[in-house]
């Protein structure tokens, strides 16, 4: 039960973050599809009651975690691709180009403090529309959230 509910609180915020669209689902997988689609809508329900949060306010918060997860996203790919770049530079038996590594290494840490900055500017759009004990909740709320999804990842089997 704990991994079906880890798994609704990561379906939902994705879907907090990313509004259901009228899609065609990928041929094969409707049913999987609507299940996503109850998950994301139950758990919507449940933050909605557990934050009590009025209809304007739900519609907010969707737009903001929106915005500010999409931004994350392209950091993460940013991230990503900075860190195979350092790899390679980095391979054993191949000389690395100091300038490059230092470039690199820059760029990396600019895009980490970006990031982090992404959650201040996201706690102070939230400010303008929960009180504090709602940011509260839905910043714990995420913290599980995160834990949880790396906690499934660790146990996903390698394919």
């Amino acid at each position: 039960m704990r991994t079906l509910w880890g798994m609704a609180l990561v379906v939902t915020l994705v879907g907090l973050a990313m509004p259901v669209q009228a899609q065609e689902p990928a041929p094969g997988r409707p049913r999987l599809e609507e299940l996503r689609r109850r998950v994301r809508e139950r758990v919507a329900a449940r933050i909605r009651e557990e934050l009590n949060l009025t209809p304007d306010q739900m519609q907010r918060l969707r737009g903001t975690v929106g915005t500010y997860a999409g931004r994350r996203r392209e950091l993460e790919a940013s991230q990503r691709r900075l860190r195979e770049a350092l790899g390679g530079q980095l391979r054993p038996g191949v000389a690395a180009n100091p300038d490059s590594v230092a470039r690199l290494t820059d760029e990396l840490m600019d895009v980490r403090v970006r990031y982090a900055e992404s959650f201040r500017s996201e706690q102070r759009e939230l400010a303008r529309f929960l009180d504090p004990i709602q940011r509260a909740k839905i910043t714990l709320l995420r913290d599980r959230l995160t834990n949880r999804a790396r906690e499934l990842r660790r146990r996903r089997p390698f394919r």
